[in-house]
């Protein structure tokens, strides 16, 4: 297929660089929302449907961060627990845990504020959130408490999909919820976006022009409700087609065959 279209590189990635990601309306509302949060707050929340661009968006904000005064820590929610939570915590920075829960909270504490002496802001990034238990939610309440309420090294960002905005609506969690300084539920792409963000990839992959025809980037859109990783793959399938189909273009047909071929939908 990449051979058939000339593309110099495998085209509708996920493995793009952070200066490759098409930015729709919704990546740039969310990029200038996490950036109020990193400098001001010390907990958002953003959630999504699967596959809408969440954690490319993220890691997007983070590379932009001068990497001298930020550090990144990524952990992925497997029903993470408070002592789960610290011990991960403790790894990331280099420092051996401890025994205890109680132990662990104090070096997390004492390694936090280390680094903010330093003048280096620690950015926990907690993917697939809304599998965190309401313990570990509670707990973040005293992971961002340092000062007296009135001062966090630590900034946590929770990203995963709707169901954990219901879960802080819970009325347990209001202590937490009163800590959200931003909450964004990033959209999917418009159905205007969606043969921009088409041609964009092409454009990352060597092609400069649209080979998509209208109607497919319609079905496109259709099948995939302008979710981002959806729209990936079905195009990724109807180029295959198309070149099965020794076409020049991709049209509707060849969208329908990858869809039908690979039961996408």
């Amino acid at each position: 297929m990449s051979s058939y279209f000339s593309f110099t590189r495998e085209p509708f990635s996920r493995e793009l660089g952070p200066h490759e990601v098409f930015v729709s309306r919704g990546h740039r509302e969310l990029l200038a929302r996490l950036r109020h949060a990193i400098d001001t707050g010390s907990l958002a929340v953003i959630t999504g449907q699967v596959g809408c661009g969440k954690s490319t968006t993220i890691r997007s904000c983070i590379h932009s961060l001068d990497a001298s005064r930020y550090r990144y820590i990524y952990l992925a929610s497997s029903a993470l627990s408070p002592a789960e939570f610290y011990r991960c915590l403790l790894h990331q920075v280099g420092v051996r845990p401890g025994r205890g829960i109680s132990e662990n909270k104090r070096l997390v504490t004492d390694a936090m504020m280390d680094m903010h002496q330093k003048g280096i802001r620690s950015i926990v990034v907690i993917d697939e959130s809304q599998e965190l238990p309401v313990p570990m939610l509670s707990e973040l309440r005293f992971a961002l408490n340092y000062r007296a309420d009135s001062f966090s090294p630590l900034m946590v960002i929770l990203s995963g999909q709707p169901r954990l905005a219901e879960t802080l609506r819970l009325q347990v969690l209001e202590c937490i919820r009163q800590r959200i300084s931003v909450h964004y539920r990033l959209p999917c792409l418009g159905e205007d976006e969606v043969s921009g963000y088409i041609l964009h990839h092409l454009k990352v992959a060597g092609c400069d022009r649209q080979i998509f025809t209208d109607d497919a980037i319609g079905l496109i859109y259709q099948c995939s409700k302008g979710a981002p990783r959806r729209v990936n793959n079905i195009c990724r399938y109807a180029l295959i087609a198309a070149a099965q189909a020794d076409s020049p273009t991709v049209d509707a047909d060849a969208v329908q065959r990858g869809l039908d071929d690979d039961e996408l939908i």
